[in-house]
């Protein structure tokens, strides 16, 4: 499997592509540099040996003190295994060191989406102090920060601290890769050739690989500005009847929670006055997050929600958060929660709010845009005729706890 290297130079480049299959010691025989001393910026001169940002589908290693890299085997399946952590005593004085683990195995059919390929990551954080007792997201076990044992020297290299231009000029630098890019193992009839000459993932939906939602009406979500009132965030977007061809749009968090993306249906869509009592869904594609970025549709800073949203989409009627723990790492994420929302009128649309919440500056996330990025509820479909549901699935009035977003 393949890492993405960016050196801390004085003139930024581009990632450098490592596979640790072909060459096992790869990551071992990198230049290194000495640790930092405290408070010395990088990026001063053109020395190989700190590193500035590491990529392992689509999950982006930023700003970290320290990054190992190993193989791993487990059952009969060869992966990757990223270990960074932070323990300078001016940035992360005590009560606030962490270590992040991270284990990749190569993407493969996810069961829970209807056979989609799909990342298969997980980590474990090692912290202290409000860290440490932080609610996890989903993928992740926590455990103390005094159980971390650092990886050995010889596979250890540091990074280093640059300047917010310098920075930018790194991350300019960087061409747009993704979890879809990890593609090394799969047969060429489940991948696309790029102008550039790497493989891609093909959107899955296309193929019959997704969790159906059976009589519903499906939206996708796109890059079409759409000012939402009901609230703000830092992509409004609409849902559309047509799924995109590949867009992607970026949001940089550093460590704050922000309500990153808003999305709403068209004029007079789903044209119902008593919206059914039922799952409601939206499955986001993260192309690319930062190791500590956590989002969804949860509560929180920018809280992230489905809402049902009037038709002028200048206030909510209601909101509600998703059932599932807070989305880490890349792929495929689908959202749910089981509602019946308050009856209304029928040009009131369906709304759903994205907020994502980083850890460490410059942490950032990137959603892309095509049939795999869609999201639906209970409503009958198109062939349905206007049936699907009995009677008392739309008449029924007991309902779970209804959360306004703020």
């Amino acid at each position: 499997m393949k890492i993405l290297l960016q050196w801390a130079r004085l003139d930024a480049t581009d990632w450098i592509p490592l596979d640790l299959e072909i060459v096992p010691t790869a990551w071992r025989n990198l230049p290194t540099r000495p640790e930092p001393a405290p408070g010395e910026i990088g990026g001063t001169n053109n020395v190989l040996g700190w590193v500035n940002n590491l990529m392992v589908q689509g999950v982006r290693f930023n700003g970290a003190d320290h990054y190992a890299v190993e193989r791993v085997t487990i059952g009969l399946e060869a992966g990757i295994k990223v270990t960074v952590w932070n323990d300078d005593p001016d940035d992360w004085p005590v009560g606030e060191r962490h270590a992040r683990v991270w284990t990749f195995l190569p993407l493969a059919a996810d069961p829970n989406l209807g056979g989609a390929i799909n990342t298969r990551q997980s980590q474990v954080l090692y912290a202290e102090g409000e860290r440490f007792s932080r609610i996890p997201p989903q993928n992740t076990t926590v455990l103390p920060w005094v159980d971390f044992i650092p990886p050995a020297a010889a596979i250890t290299r540091h990074g280093v601290q640059l300047t917010n231009a310098k920075y930018a000029e790194h991350m300019a630098a960087q061409a747009e890769w993704g979890w879809r890019h990890w593609t090394d193992h799969l047969p060429d009839s489940e991948v696309v050739t790029l102008p550039d000459g790497r493989r891609m993932l093909k959107d899955q939906r296309p193929q019959g690989r997704y969790s159906p939602s059976e009589h519903t009406l499906t939206w996708f979500q796109r890059d079409t500005d759409l000012a939402q009132g009901w609230s703000t965030a830092t992509h409004e977007n609409a849902f559309l009847g047509v799924a995109g061809a590949g867009e992607t749009e970026s949001v940089t968090t550093d460590a704050a929670g922000i309500r990153s993306w808003m999305f709403s249906t068209p004029a007079n869509e789903p044209n119902s006055t008593d919206w059914p009592n039922g799952l409601y869904r939206i499955q986001l594609d993260c192309t690319a997050a930062s190791t500590g970025l956590v989002y969804g549709l949860i509560a929180g800073v920018g809280t992230g929600a489905f809402a049902r949203v009037s038709g002028d989409l200048a206030s909510i009627i209601n909101s509600w958060q998703q059932f599932q723990a807070a989305f880490s790492g890349t792929g495929l994420k689908l959202a749910s929660q089981t509602q019946n929302p308050d009856a209304g009128n029928a040009d009131e649309r369906f709304g759903v709010a994205v907020n994502a919440t980083g850890d460490s500056h410059g942490d950032a996330i990137t959603l892309r845009f095509s049939a795999d990025a869609f999201a639906d509820g209970p409503w009958p479909g198109a062939g349905d005729g206007g049936v699907g549901y009995p009677t008392q699935m739309f008449n029924s009035r007991s309902r779970s706890r209804v959360r306004q977003l703020k």
